[in-house]
């Protein structure tokens, strides 16, 4: 629970359950993690301090499957940046992660799926033998280049008169022209 949430749970304003209560509740219940920038606390124990019941101590601090990480405690399970976490929710790589607090959490069972299943981005190896991308462009067989090559033989010819005559771009034309050019030589 956040401080937020712990206030709402009071019946109070945040504003005011941090004048009221703020320091004695920081005083008795620890933050989960220290160093995390959001201060998060335990929701037994926030609840027992809330109801004026003895603060039960955290009995299992193992990780549990559920635990919500930030990018940088996810980043620290599969030894990569926290900017490579974020990368990879963005691309699909892993789970989107959930929105709490103005932050994104990612469920360590997630995490640890990643981790444990290893890179699998780059299963191609590049370019095989047989790879359709592996292919020469096919060659264009344009009536026009050799129409162009027959015209070019007898008067020499410029690429606004093709693009007039065959009513193209002028960047289609100059293509036209080289290839014919090409075509008259090969």
């Amino acid at each position: 629970m956040t401080e937020d949430d712990i206030a709402a749970a009071s019946g109070l304003p945040l504003h005011t359950w941090r004048r009221r209560h703020g320091a004695d509740f920081r005083a008795r219940v620890e933050v989960v993690d220290p160093r995390a920038r959001l201060r998060l606390y335990d929701a037994d124990q926030a609840l027992a301090h809330i109801a004026g019941n003895p603060i039960p101590t955290l009995s299992d601090t193992s990780p549990h499957p559920s635990d919500l990480l930030s990018d940088k405690e996810a980043g620290a399970l599969l030894g990569i940046d926290p900017s490579t976490v974020r990368a990879y929710a963005s691309t699909g790589y892993l789970p989107k992660g959930t929105d709490r607090h103005g932050r994104t959490w990612w469920p360590r069972h997630a995490v640890n799926a990643r981790r444990d299943a290893g890179d699998q981005r780059h299963q191609n190896p590049g370019q095989q033998p047989g790879d359709p991308r592996n292919r020469a462009p096919r060659p264009r067989h344009d009536l026009r280049i050799a129409e162009i090559a027959d015209l070019a033989r007898h008067t020499p010819l410029t690429t606004a008169e093709i693009a007039q005559r065959y009513d193209v771009s002028d960047r289609t034309a100059q293509r036209l022209l080289a290839a014919a050019r090409q075509h008259a030589t090969g």
